[in-house]
């Protein structure tokens, strides 16, 4: 009994510091409004990836601010990607307010409609589990692959390029799911 009063002492001594340097930190706050699973790869293939496309709201200081994650990014050529990075995400800005969060999908969408190889430059930051104020070039470009249709969004490192692939059927699902977010929670502009 006494070595269990001990282990429960050692153990409030040493979480209760973590606990409260955490409220105290300003850690930024991910609020996911709505997310999309991606399945890379086939399923039995030790090479399959689940990746999660998201739209979340990070609050700062009372403003919100809304973004698109589109996961990790492989490393590669403009053919072949290898995702080996499992920390850092690819945030794209998308606006300040839901509606305006739903024109720049809504935007991004069209390239579907569009030529194939067809691109556009865009700001976004490449960081660890939350963005910052990092923004680079990023080009996102609408690719026909077989019978696939997808959007590469794609980061140029040097000699390499960061990549990751969305397809079609994924990325309107997210808008969809973002458009009945709005009908849900119509005092959120």
């Amino acid at each position: 009994m006494k070595n269990v009063i001990k282990a429960v002492v050692v153990l409030l001594f040493a979480v209760l510091p973590a606990v409260a340097f955490a409220q105290m930190s300003k850690l930024p706050q991910r609020l996911e409004l709505v997310t999309v699973d991606l399945e890379l790869g086939d399923q039995d293939s030790f090479l399959s990836t689940q990746e999660n496309m998201e739209v979340f709201n990070m609050p700062i200081d009372g403003v919100n601010h809304y973004y698109l994650s589109v996961g990790h990014l492989g490393i590669g050529d403009d053919i072949v990607q290898f995702n080996i990075d499992p920390i850092f995400e690819l945030f794209i800005p998308i606006g300040d307010t839901v509606a305006e969060s739903l024109e720049t999908l809504k935007g991004l969408q069209a390239l579907f409609k569009g030529p194939k190889n067809q691109s556009i430059e865009i700001e976004g930051c490449l960081a660890a589990a939350f963005p910052n104020d990092n923004l680079e070039k990023v080009t996102v470009t609408f690719q026909k692959v077989l019978l696939t249709k997808m959007l590469a969004f794609s980061v140029q490192r040097g000699e390499y390029i960061r990549a990751t692939h969305i397809p079609k059927s994924q990325f309107n699902s997210l808008v969809t799911s973002l458009k009945l977010y709005r009908k849900i929670h119509p005092k959120e502009l």
